[in-house]
C-alpha cells in the first residue's frame, strides 16, 4: 500500500530545506545582478545630455510621458522592447528622443553643434514645460497695433443671427452657427464661404442636421471633429467628407437646450452645458456618454475648458461659477452677486452670470448682467479684480419711471490663452479688448473695435501655420438666447478681425 501523504512530514521537510538553500543562493545571484544592472543603469542615466526629472508633481500635463514627444514610424525601437520597458525606461527613451529633435529644430534655425550645449536644450524643455502646464505667459497686448482700422475687419453673412463660432489652432478655417439651423464653413484668412449646412424645419424627424436654432459649436484640436448643439436637445458630431459635412454620431440625453460646448484641448473628450442644468462628458471618437455633473441650480450659459481634465460653467441666476475637477470627482463654487455703480449714484446688483473665459489653468474671467467683468483666481473665494459698468450705460424710457439708465450686458468674453490680452462683447456698439497687468492681478481697456449689434459669441485664434492672432465675433439683431430686443441696424453674421502684432513673432511648435 502506498503511505498515506498527510503523515509524510520528513520528506516534505527535507525538500523544504533543500528549497531554501537553492533559493538563499539563486536570492544572492538575483541581488548581485540586479545590483549591476542598476549601478549600469545608473551610469547610463548619468551620461544623459539632459535629466529630466519625473516627479509628478502638481503641473498639470507638462509632465515628460504627457507630452505626445513618440515619433510616428520608429524605427529604431521594436514593439517587444517598447511593450517590456518600465515606465523610467520609457520616460528616458522619450527624453533623449525630445532632445534630438531639439537639436534637428536649432540646426535647422542655423545654430552651430558647438552653441547647442545643454543650458540652451535645457532652456527649451523648461519652456516647453511651462507652456503645456500653463505657467508661461506671453505678453502681446502692448505689441498689438492699436486702433484697429474698421476697413481691414471682413465679415460674412448669415440670414439670422450668429450666435456661435467654433476654430482652432491648427486649421485654417472656422464655422459659424445661426439661429436659422445652419452651419457654415468659412476661410479663414479670406474670410469666404466654403460650405453650409442647411438648417431643417422642426417638422422633420430624421433630418440629419439641426430643426431649431444651433447656439453652440466646438472643433477639436486638430480639425477633426465639429460637434454642434442647439434648442433641439442635440449635439451632433460631424466629420468632413469630400468637402462636405457627414454626421457621424447624435446624442440626445440632455433635456433641455444645449447652450455650450468645448473640447479639452489635444483630446477628443467634449464638455456639453444644458439649460436642463447639468454638465455632461462625452468621447466623441468613441461614441460614449462618459458621466454626467450635477450643482447649477439655474441655466448653464457658458462653458471653457483648456488642457487639463476640468472646466469652469456660470449658471445664470444661480449666480456661481464652478471648476469642475474630473479626476478627483469634486467642484469649487465661486458665488457673484457684485454689485455695480453707475456714474448717478444708482446700483446694480448682478442677477445673473451670463459669460466664462478661461485665461489659464489657474485664472478666469465672468461676466454679468449688471455689466461687470470680474476676474478670479482659484484660490480665492470672491473675485480679486472688478471692472465696473465694463461696457457703459443704456438709456431706456418707461411709462410709469420716465427715463432709465442701465448698464449693458456681458454677453460674450474670450481669451488668448496663456496671454494677456482678452475681449469682450455687449450691444453697446463696440468690442473690447482689455489687457491684463499687475501680474494678472486687474486688467485695463486697450482699445474699442466698432461693431453694431448683440455680439453673441468671441473666438481668438493664433494660428500655427503662420502664427497671425485673429478674433472672430459672431454678430447679430437678436441676443442668441432670446427675442426680446432686435437691433435693425446690425447685420447678421461674423467679423474676422486681424491683431497686429508689431515688432514680435509668436512661434508655436
Amino acid at each position: 500500500m502506498m503511505s498515506d501523504p498527510f503523515f509524510a512530514t520528513k520528506k516534505i521537510r527535507t525538500r523544504k530545506s533543500k528549497n531554501t538553500s537553492s533559493s538563499k543562493s539563486k536570492n544572492k545571484i538575483n541581488s548581485q545582478y540586479s545590483n549591476s544592472h542598476k549601478k549600469r543603469k545608473h551610469e547610463e542615466a548619468d551620461s544623459e545630455e539632459e535629466s529630466i526629472s519625473s516627479s509628478e508633481d502638481d503641473v498639470g500635463p507638462g509632465r515628460i510621458d504627457e507630452m505626445k514627444l513618440e515619433p510616428s514610424g520608429s524605427e529604431d525601437t521594436s514593439e517587444n522592447e517598447i511593450t517590456k520597458e518600465t515606465p523610467a525606461e520609457k520616460r528616458r527613451r522619450l527624453a533623449k528622443q525630445y532632445i534630438e529633435s531639439v537639436r534637428e529644430g536649432l540646426d535647422k534655425e542655423g545654430f552651430d553643434a558647438a552653441e547647442i550645449d545643454r543650458d540652451l536644450i535645457g532652456e527649451r524643455l523648461r519652456q516647453d514645460v511651462l507652456e503645456n502646464s500653463g505657467r508661461l505667459r506671453r505678453n502681446i497686448a502692448e505689441k498689438v497695433k492699436i486702433p484697429i482700422n474698421p476697413e481691414t475687419i471682413k465679415s460674412g453673412r448669415h440670414d439670422l443671427s450668429v450666435t456661435c463660432i467654433a476654430t482652432s489652432d491648427a486649421c485654417e478655417f472656422f464655422f459659424t452657427g445661426s439661429k436659422d439651423g445652419s452651419i457654415n464653413k468659412w476661410d479663414l484668412n479670406t474670410g469666404r464661404k466654403l460650405n453650409v449646412l442647411p438648417g431643417g424645419r422642426k417638422e422633420l424627424k430624421d433630418y440629419d442636421g439641426h430643426t431649431q436654432a444651433v447656439l453652440s459649436l466646438a472643433l477639436s484640436s486638430d480639425g477633426r471633429y465639429l460637434v454642434s448643439g442647439g434648442k433641439d436637445k442635440k449635439i451632433n458630431s460631424w466629420v468632413e467628407k469630400d468637402n462636405k459635412l457627414t454626421l457621424m454620431h447624435c446624442f440626445k440625453q440632455h433635456k433641455d437646450d444645449v447652450t455650450g460646448l468645448v473640447f479639452q484641448k489635444g483630446t477628443y473628450q467634449l464638455y456639453s452645458a444644458s439649460n436642463d442644468r447639468t454638465i455632461k462628458l462625452w468621447n466623441v471618437e468613441q461614441k460614449s456618454y462618459i458621466e454626467t455633473l450635477f450643482g447649477h441650480q439655474d441655466h448653464v450659459t457658458a462653458i471653457d475648458a483648456l488642457a487639463r481634465e476640468r472646466c469652469v460653467t456660470v449658471g445664470g441666476r444661480d449666480r456661481t461659477c464652478r471648476l469642475w475637477k474630473i479626476v478627483e470627482e469634486s467642484q469649487l463654487v465661486f458665488r457673484g452677486g457684485v454689485k455695480s455703480e453707475t456714474e448717478d449714484g444708482k446700483v446694480f446688483r448682478e442677477g445673473s452670470l451670463d459669460a466664462i473665459a478661461l485665461i489659464d489653468e489657474q485664472q478666469f474671467l465672468s461676466g454679468g448682467d449688471n455689466g461687470v467683468i470680474s476676474l478670479w483666481h482659484l484660490s480665492k473665494k470672491k473675485p480679486i479684480f472688478v471692472q465696473n459698468i465694463a461696457h457703459g450705460t443704456q438709456i431706456t424710457k418707461s411709462e410709469s419711471e420716465g427715463t432709465l439708465s442701465s448698464p449693458y450686458w456681458i454677453i460674450s468674453l474670450a481669451a488668448l490663452p496663456y496671454t494677456d490680452i482678452f475681449a469682450s462683447g455687449s450691444w453697446d456698439g463696440n468690442i473690447r479688448l482689455w489687457k491684463l497687468i499687475n501680474e494678472v492681478r486687474s486688467f485695463e481697456l486697450l482699445t474699442e473695435i466698432p461693431v453694431i449689434g448683440f455680439v453673441n459669441s468671441l473666438q481668438f485664434v493664433n494660428t500655427k501655420k503662420d502664427g497671425k492672432i485673429y478674433l472672430i465675433a459672431g454678430v447679430g439683431q437678436e441676443h442668441k438666447f432670446g427675442r426680446w430686443q432686435r437691433i435693425k441696424a446690425a447685420k447678421n453674421g461674423f467679423r474676422l478681425i486681424e491683431l497686429t502684432i508689431v515688432d514680435l513673432l509668436i512661434r508655436i511648435r
